[in-house]
């Protein structure tokens, strides 16, 4: 099957909610990248899939514009479906979402699929604003969550250049005196 096919077989699976042809088309290692804030894994993502599916029965990734060579497949993607069932994303920290009937129409974006010996290892989608997870969770005006800040303010990591730009950031716009000088707006 050449990889064109591959990939149609793959999304079509998907979007009919046939997890054991998706899985039939993935490679043992297959990561989901761009459309969530961290990649998926195989298991991850059909996961993420199943509910997705759960939450709008009429799910399609609408693909289009499939061109390729060897083992590297692109295309668009524009996500669509309309809401009509519940659905959770507890792995992103999102609880159940009630049915709003909100049909939901996202950005159309580029799409590319990598195989690696006749399966698909990586999908690709290129983030977007108003895209991905984030573009969904918009639509349906769901609460996001905002993930833990990594660091404290003020302590950058070990770069000496973003520490030195951090403290030009903390600094007085002119200089180190916190006294204000008024300024004539018509200098003689």
């Amino acid at each position: 099957m050449n990889s064109q096919k591959i990939v149609k077989t793959f999304i079509t699976a998907l979007q009919s909610g046939d997890f054991a042809e998706a899985t039939n088309n993935m490679a043992p290692d297959f990561k989901f990248i761009g459309w969530t804030s961290q990649p998926l894994n195989e298991r991850e993502f059909l996961a993420f899939q199943a509910e997705l599916d759960a939450g709008m029965p009429d799910f399609s990734y609408n693909l289009s514009d499939l061109h390729g060579h060897g083992d590297v497949v692109e295309g668009l993607i524009q996500v669509s479906g309309t809401h009509t069932g519940d659905m959770a994303f507890p792995q992103f920290g999102i609880q159940t979402m009630p049915v709003t009937g909100q049909a939901v129409i996202l950005p159309q974006v580029p799409v590319k699929f990598i195989l690696k010996d006749g399966k698909i290892a990586e999908m690709r989608v290129k983030p977007v604003p108003g895209g991905g997870l984030a573009g969904l969770l918009q639509q349906l005006a769901a609460e996001v969550p905002i993930p833990p800040r990594i660091k404290d303010i003020g302590q950058l990591a070990g770069d000496p250049h973003l520490q030195e730009l951090e403290e030009r950031i903390d600094e007085p716009a002119f200089g180190q005196s916190s006294t204000s000088f008024p300024v004539s707006e018509y200098p003689e």
